[in-house]
C-alpha cells in the first residue's frame, strides 16, 4: 500500500508521524514501512522511552539537537589545543567570532562558542546561508519558525496550554567575543493531536543557522520537559519563573513577545498593506486624507525603516514588540549614559551587547567592536531607535485589529487614529501663508535638499482645543515646527506628542527630556529622516504657548493645538 504513494504523499506521512521527511523514495518507503509496522506491533510509548533516555543525559548535556556538547565540547576543546594559531583563527572565522589576539584569547573564545557550529562546520543546512523571505505561518497563538519544512508547517502548529506558549526566542550578544546570536526553541503539536516534536534553530543573527528536530513524543509532558530543560541550559532560568528573568554572563536572554496582541491572519494584514502602498482600495476617505493614511499607517514600510537603521524585525517582529521590552532597551542605554566617556571600555562593550541583546541587530559578520556604544553620538542614535520602536508599539496594537479593515482598511485605520484630518485648498491664504513660512525657515546650510508641498492637513483630537483656550490670552504664542520619522505618526496623531518615559536616559536630549519644536522648517525636517530610497516627510506646525522663566530660558507650559 505505501508503495503505491507519491513522494510528497510519503513525506505527509512521515510528517504527521513527526519523522525524518528528508531523503530519496526508497528510504522515505522504508521508513515509513518501519513505522507501520512499529504501529502494528502496539510497541511501548515512544516519548517515554525517549524521556528516560534523555533522563538518564541530564547530567551531561547530549547533542540530539546538533550542538556540540557535554563530552563532545570536551572532544571538541582538546581538538582546539592542538591546532595552531592559523588554524584557530579559521575555525573563529567560521564561526563569525573574532580571529584576533594570542592563542589564548583564541582558545577561550572558542571554547565559550563552540555550542553554535559543530568543529566541522555547519550542516547540510548551511548554518552560513543567507536569509530570505519565506512565508510565515500562524496557527494559533504563535507563528511557526520560518525555517520549517513547509510538510511540518502542514500539520503542526506551536503548543499553547493556558497562557503558556511553548515558543521562546533567545539571544545572546557579546561585543568582546563579537558573538551576535540566536536560539530558537518551539514545541510543536500536530494539529490532529496526540503526537509532539520539540523543533531548535541557532546561529548568528541575520543568518539562517542550524536546525533540529527532536521527537517524535507520544506524551505532551515529554516534550515540554526537553523544552523546559533545553530552556535552562540556555539562560540558566527556569521557564515556569521567565517573568522574574535574570541575564547570567556567557548565556542566553529570553527574548519576551506579545502574544495577547498577536497579528490577525497574514491575509488580512497582506491586504491592509496592499491598500496602504501606492494606489489605495476603493475607500470612503477623501482622496487626499487615503494617500496620507496609506503612508503611515503601513506596517511593512515601518518594518523596512526599522531594518534600515539596524533592528532585526525578523527575529523580533514589530507586532510582537511588548512594552517591557522597550522599557529594558531605555534601561540599558540610560546606564550607557552614566559609564559614556568612562575609562572603563569593558563595562561599556558589556552594556552595548546586553541592549543588542535585548533590541536584535543584523550586523551580518562585522566586527561587533565596530558597534560598541561609545558615544554620546552613538547613543543618541539608539535611543531615537528605541524611541521609533515605542511609537510602533502604539501604531501595531492600534493597526492589527481587522474589525472593519476588509471592508475599507483606509478608513478603518483613519478612525482609529481619532484625529480629525481637513485638507487645505492649495489656494487658501492659510496653505500660501504656511508654504511662505516653510520656505523662509529653510536655512541655507540645509541647502542639500529641496521640499516639495504634497499636502497640508488641518489636525484636531478631541478635548485639546478646550485644554488650550485657557492659555489663549497668553502673549508668547508661536507657530514652531515638529518634524519625526515616517514610522512614528499612527503613534503620534493617535496618542499626541509625548516626552521620554522616566527610564530613557537624559543625556541624548540637548535640553534634557520634552517635546523639541524649532522655529526653522529645515532644522525639524531633518528628524524626518527622508532618503533617497523614501523621500516622503511628516512635519507638525503647532502653536505652542511658552513663558519666560526666572532663569530667562523658555519654558513650555502647555499643549499644542495642531494646525
Amino acid at each position: 500500500m505505501a508503495s503505491k504513494l507519491k513522494v510528497e504523499e510519503l513525506r505527509n506521512q512521515l510528517a504527521q508521524r513527526g519523522l525524518t521527511t528528508t531523503g530519496n523514495k526508497p528510504t522515505l518507503l522504508q521508513r515509513l514501512e518501519v513505522a507501520l509496522r512499529q504501529e502494528n506491533k502496539q510497541p511501548p510509548d515512544a516519548s517515554d522511552v525517549s524521556a528516560s533516555i534523555v533522563s538518564r543525559k541530564r547530567g551531561r548535556q547530549s547533542n540530539e539537537d546538533g550542538e556540540s556538547t557535554g563530552s563532545e565540547k570536551i572532544k571538541a576543546t582538546d581538538e582546539f589545543q592542538d591546532m595552531s594559531v592559523k588554524q584557530l583563527r579559521e575555525q573563529a572565522t567560521l564561526r563569525g567570532i573574532s580571529a584576533t589576539g594570542s592563542k589564548k584569547e583564541l582558545l577561550e573564545r572558542l571554547s565559550e562558542d563552540s555550542d553554535d557550529i559543530p568543529l566541522g562546520g555547519a550542516n547540510e543546512e548551511g548554518n552560513g546561508s543567507k536569509e530570505k523571505i519565506v512565508t510565515a505561518t500562524k496557527k494559533g497563538a504563535a507563528v511557526l519558525d520560518q525555517w520549517l519544512p513547509e510538510h511540518i508547517k502542514a500539520h503542526y502548529h506551536v503548543l499553547q496550554l493556558g497562557d503558556d506558549v511553548y515558543d521562546a526566542m533567545l539571544n545572546q550578544t557579546n561585543v568582546g567575543y563579537n558573538n551576535n546570536k540566536f536560539y530558537v526553541i518551539q514545541v510543536l503539536e500536530s494539529d490532529a493531536g496526540g503526537t509532539f516534536m520539540v523543533y531548535y534553530r541557532w546561529g548568528r543573527v541575520g543568518v539562517k543557522g542550524q536546525n533540529k528536530i527532536q521527537g517524535p513524543y507520544t506524551s505532551r509532558d515529554s516534550a515540554i520537559n526537553e523544552f523546559k530543560q533545553k530552556f535552562y541550559d540556555k539562560t540558566k532560568n527556569d521557564w515556569s519563573n521567565r517573568k522574574m528573568f535574570e541575564s547570567f554572563p556567557h548565556h542566553y536572554m529570553w527574548i519576551e513577545m506579545d502574544y495577547n496582541e498577536e497579528e490577525k491572519q497574514l491575509s488580512v494584514q497582506e491586504k491592509n498593506d496592499s491598500a496602504l502602498r501606492g494606489q489605495p482600495l476603493e475607500t470612503q476617505l477623501e482622496p487626499r486624507i487615503a494617500k496620507f493614511i496609506s503612508l503611515i499607517c503601513n506596517i511593512s514600510m515601518m518594518k523596512q525603516h526599522m531594518m534600515e537603521i539596524g533592528y532585526n524585525a525578523d527575529k523580533l517582529p514589530l507586532g510582537k514588540l511588548s512594552k517591557s521590552t522597550i522599557s529594558k532597551g531605555y534601561n540599558i542605554l540610560k546606564r550607557i549614559a552614566d559609564v559614556i566617556g568612562g575609562s572603563n571600555r569593558r563595562t561599556i562593550e558589556q552594556l552595548s551587547g546586553e541592549f543588542y541583546t535585548v533590541i536584535p541587530h543584523d550586523f551580518g559578520f562585522k566586527k561587533m567592536s565596530n558597534f560598541v556604544i561609545d558615544t554620546p553620538q552613538k547613543l543618541k542614535q539608539k535611543l531615537e531607535m528605541v524611541e521609533a520602536l515605542d511609537e510602533i508599539v502604539v501604531a501595531t496594537k492600534l493597526l492589527k485589529d481587522d474589525t472593519g479593515m476588509q471592508e475599507d482598511p483606509l478608513y478603518s485605520s483613519y478612525q482609529r487614529l481619532r484625529c480629525e484630518l481637513t485638507p487645505l485648498g492649495a489656494d487658501s491664504d492659510e496653505f500660501n501663508m504656511i508654504a511662505k513660512y516653510l520656505h523662509n525657515t529653510h536655512a541655507k546650510t540645509h541647502s542639500n535638499y529641496a521640499v516639495d508641498i504634497i499636502q497640508i492637513f488641518r489636525a484636531s483630537k478631541e478635548g485639546e482645543v478646550e485644554r488650550f483656550r485657557k492659555f489663549s490670552s497668553m502673549k508668547n504664542r508661536m507657530l514652531l515646527w515638529h518634524g519625526s520619522r515616517l514610522t512614528n505618526w499612527a503613534g503620534i496623531l493617535s496618542q499626541g506628542l509625548r516626552i521620554a518615559p522616566p527610564e530613557a536616559p537624559v543625556t541624548g536630549y540637548m535640553f534634557g527630556k520634552g517635546i523639541y519644536f524649532a522655529d526653522m522648517f529645515s532644522k525639524s525636517a531633518n528628524y524626518c529622516y527622508a532618503t533617497d530610497g523614501c523621500t516622503a516627510g511628516v512635519l507638525l506646525l503647532c502653536e505652542v504657548v511658552f513663558q519666560v522663566s526666572a532663569s530667562k530660558k523658555h519654558k513650555f507650559t502647555t499643549k499644542m493645538t495642531w494646525c
